[in-house]
């Protein structure tokens, strides 16, 4: 077959043609309808998470508890999945700088977790011992995530607490029940692969009122009812439950 490079071919070197497209989304529909059905067998979660509980607004951590539904916008399930690649690799990098990190429970082959009334989580890791740093006493519980540019910069530039409150919480409740006093929270700027490390210490106050909060919420969840919403145009502006508080 010969390709015609005159002045009325369609062909352009290096372009694929108009085809490309329909492959992409044909590529990209299976690759959502098997992500989907990944997330379908999954069991339900009968307990409020640790990563939603410090949410500023109750009424979303008991709206997603209650939802338990798979997301319609399937690139949010992809985000989900590259979340658990980075934090494979995040971990294999700890490891080789001599870190003795453990992802998984000896006891039980699975993540460690806790499990106290409707609250449970699941950590990304306990590293045992490692190089001698100041600020580190192992153990140490170790939470890893992957942010966009601009999250990045705000965690990095003022740290966990002041910019992420659901990690924070996130972290507290897992000190709390792993009897841990620090956890060396790792950032990966998913832009430049920038690594951000943070040490977070226990914090008792904030470990209790999240604690609170959640038997609160659960209480109004049992009794068929719903915490009040908190109407705030920055909590609110990208909502998946927006509609439905403010009708």
């Amino acid at each position: 077959m010969t390709v015609d490079l005159n002045h009325k071919s369609d062909f352009v070197p290096g372009r694929i043609g108009t085809r490309a497209p329909r492959i992409a989304d044909q590529i990209n529909a299976a690759i959502d309808a098997a992500l989907i059905e990944t997330r379908a067998a999954e069991e339900r979660r009968n307990y409020l998470g640790a990563s939603i509980v410090g949410d500023p607004c109750v009424r979303r951590v008991a709206l997603r508890y209650l939802d338990g539904s798979i997301p319609d916008d399937t690139r949010v399930l992809r985000i989900f999945e590259t979340g658990h690649a980075l934090e494979t690799l995040l971990a294999d990098w700890m490891r080789r700088a001599g870190f003795a990190l453990l992802t998984e429970d000896p006891r039980t082959g699975k993540q460690f977790e806790f499990v106290d009334g409707p609250v449970a989580g699941h950590s990304d890791g306990i590293i045992v011992t490692g190089p001698a740093i100041a600020g580190l006493r192992y153990p140490v519980v170790w939470e890893a995530k992957g942010l966009n540019d601009k999250s990045w910069n705000e965690l990095a530039k003022v740290g966990v607490r002041a910019t992420r409150p659901l990690y924070y919480g996130q972290v507290q409740l897992y000190l709390a029940h792993f009897r841990i006093e620090i956890c060396l929270f790792t950032a990966l700027n998913k832009n430049d692969q920038s690594l951000h490390h943070e040490i977070v210490p226990f914090d008792l106050a904030e470990a209790q009122r999240l604690t609170d909060r959640a038997v609160e919420i659960w209480r109004a969840i049992e009794a068929g009812q719903l915490p009040p919403p908190r109407f705030d145009e920055r909590l609110c502006q990208h909502c998946q439950y927006r509609e439905a508080c403010y009708g």
